[in-house]
């Protein structure tokens, strides 16, 4: 009878915690032999939530992800000083980009077929 009843509370207590929600957490991660780091928000082992991509010799992204893509505002910065701020739809910029370069601002717009436009 006892060996019955542990059994059923530690079936429960499994099915409690298998059935917890995933949290995000905040980590450290080099990638590609330390080429790569990536500093923010984990979930289910992909980049999800606000986080920092830096790429040796490249230059870092600085935004949000989703699922591992970039998604939402964000904005790359290159080791030569210019950036490039924009949103990301599932991985891809769209809409309105800008690019700064010294003092000056170029806009551009991204259409529905990947063209870019004059955003002024």
């Amino acid at each position: 009878m006892i060996f019955e009843i542990i059994t059923i509370v530690g079936i429960i207590a499994f099915a409690v915690i298998s059935l917890m929600p995933a949290t995000t957490e905040k980590q450290s991660v080099r990638l590609d032999h330390g080429r790569m780091s990536y500093n923010g928000a984990v979930f289910k082992h992909k980049f999800d939530g606000r986080g920092t991509l830096q790429v040796q010799k490249q230059g870092r992204y600085v935004g949000h992800f989703d699922n591992g893509r970039f998604e939402g505002p964000g904005e790359f910065i290159a080791p030569s000083g210019w950036r490039l701020q924009g949103n990301f739809d599932k991985g891809e910029l769209s809409g309105v980009v800008k690019l700064h370069i010294g003092n000056k601002t170029y806009a551009q717009k991204i259409t529905a077929d990947g063209k870019l436009e004059n955003a002024d």
